[in-house]
């Protein structure tokens, strides 16, 4: 399978400039149809292999290769997601540093232990850091908006964060650009998990997440499940990596249910956009518009 493993991969354009940035003024953007204004260019995702596991591996080999130059930086949230590709990067014997983001002194340190246990159970440099609350406000969002074009979420918007600790000769790989899924339209991204590219692409950082690849997309894509948190069954990852500690889905924000309110008012302040965008291929955005006057046709 040929993937496309470029740095900060851009894999969707907005309709009215054909860019990857969204237009500055008379967006076309709807809350009944939120993909009406963007579409994904790369051809629609379809093909994964036996496992996370072995897709995971055959990625990550080639990625290594290419980038053979620098030096990976991996961060770590303390959930399966990021875990397992560090788990991948560690038994190809391919070195990295991790690094995990504290909130606002420790407010969700019961995600980032995960993390801090398997670095030190394997002797893999960790670096914990604090991202306060303040700094949130006045520094991080703000910064975020500006270069990333963020609208709506504080917690895409904390992993902006990270970048400032990235040195020149590194590439710094996240995870969770995991598929999103819209009840009427169906599978894709809310625009905010890929804005996270164009704010390396302002910043001159360089970017990478193998969650947003087709075979690894296609296997979250298969396990679906909107009863459970994420949207996912994990089953699927646990049975490809049965060594790795199974935990409790979690966001990391569940202490800051207090403080996200005003995050949340900063954010679309500075933002000024309604209207979330939903990136998906044309067939589920035309579906869906079919499907809506379809509807008011039989009214």
């Amino acid at each position: 399978m040929n993937i496309d493993l470029s740095l900060n991969r851009v894999y969707w354009e907005y309709i009215q400039n054909r860019t990857w940035s969204r237009p500055s003024s008379e967006y076309l953007g709807s809350s009944q149809v939120p993909s009406i204004g963007a579409r994904v260019t790369v051809p629609p995702y379809k093909k994964k292999g036996k496992s996370i596991k072995t897709d995971l591996e055959s990625l990550v080999t080639q990625f290594a290769e290419q980038y053979k130059d620098y030096k990976f930086v991996l961060a770590l949230s303390g959930g399966i997601d990021s875990e397992i590709t560090a788990d991948t990067f560690y038994n190809l014997g391919i070195p990295f540093r991790a690094i995990s983001q504290s909130l606002f002194e420790g407010t969700n340190k019961h995600d980032v232990m995960y993390a801090v246990k398997y670095c030190k159970d394997r002797d893999i440099q960790h670096h914990v850091l604090n991202l306060s609350y303040r700094k949130m406000l006045e520094e991080t969002i703000p910064d975020a908006i500006k270069h990333g074009e963020f609208t709506h979420s504080y917690s895409q918007i904390a992993l902006t964060n990270i970048f400032s600790y990235i040195k020149d000769d590194e590439i710094a790989i996240f995870s969770g650009h995991n598929p999103d899924f819209h009840r009427g339209i169906g599978i894709g991204w809310w625009e905010d998990s890929p804005n996270i590219v164009k704010y390396a692409i302002r910043k001159k950082q360089r970017f990478f997440t193998f969650t947003s690849l087709e075979p690894i997309f296609c296997h979250y894509a298969a396990n679906f499940d909107g009863d459970q948190p994420g949207d996912k069954d994990n089953e699927f990852i646990y049975q490809a990596f049965p060594h790795l500690m199974r935990r409790v889905k979690m966001t990391g924000w569940e202490n800051n249910v207090n403080m996200i309110p005003r995050l949340e008012n900063k954010i679309r302040y500075l933002a000024r956009n309604q209207h979330m965008t939903y990136l998906t291929w044309d067939y589920f955005t035309l579906n869906f518009v079919r499907q809506l006057y379809l509807k008011k046709a039989i009214k």
